[in-house]
């Protein structure tokens, strides 16, 4: 049987020591994206993908296609050809990691933490970002979104709009306990902010009193500059 692209693209990332999740966000893509192209034999990568995923693979376009002798040496210029992101250990790894998104609330809702639980590799596109802080997601309420122990990177500056995911702080009594929460922002007016959770689905309103602030929660395209 004569070696597919499938083939050629699992040898790759053998060969770079990449799982497919890596090698697709290394590509700009989504985190799924090379897990369900090699669960279809018959898939095909589009023109864009293809491109991003020869360069996040180190190879040509035309050997990812049809593959050839020999096998493609490991290339220096990848990164700024292509602008993908760079190696992981040239990330600084200094984004504080907060705490864990938990999904409900009030029940099982989460405190931000003032100090740092953990410190995250900064993505490029991000460098600038004073204040970016992120979280490891936690529980089942926002699956498909996002699953259990997923990285969520937050930018407390960036304004959110309806549709975003984002993190809610409120203050659930005077003087009381501050409590977060991750949902969809729904909606908002004078009164009352609403998120929507995943699983099941569900609205919640939240009065507009006790909300101390709403961050936005970046989407991989934010995030690797795609």
């Amino acid at each position: 049987m004569s070696e597919t692209l499938h083939d050629r693209i699992r040898k790759r990332l053998k060969d770079l020591n990449l799982t497919p999740a890596a090698a697709s966000l290394k590509a700009g893509l989504s985190k799924e994206m090379l897990r369900k192209l090699l669960s279809n034999p018959d898939a095909m990568p589009g023109g864009k993908s293809l491109t991003a995923l020869a360069a996040a693979l180190e190879v040509s376009e035309q050997w990812l296609l049809s593959g050839g002798e020999p096998a493609p040496a490991v290339k220096t210029d990848v990164r700024a050809a292509s602008s993908t992101p760079p190696l992981r250990h040239e990330m600084a790894n200094d984004v504080p990691v907060r705490g864990t998104a938990a999904g409900s609330h009030l029940r099982g809702a989460f405190q931000l933490s003032a100090d740092s639980i953990d410190f995250a590799r900064r993505p490029p596109t991000l460098m600038n970002v004073a204040n970016l802080y992120a979280l490891y997601v936690e529980g089942t309420s926002m699956e498909p979104q996002y699953n259990p122990g997923d990285l969520l990177f937050i930018h407390p500056d960036k304004p959110a709009r309806i549709g975003d995911a984002v993190v809610i702080q409120c203050q659930i009594a005077p003087e009381g306990q501050i409590e977060a929460t991750i949902g969809i922002l729904s909606r908002r007016s004078a009164e009352k902010v609403t998120i929507r959770k995943h699983n099941p689905p569900a609205e919640i309103d939240l009065p507009r009193e006790t909300v101390l602030s709403i961050h936005k929660v970046l989407t991989n395209n934010e995030i690797y500059g795609v």
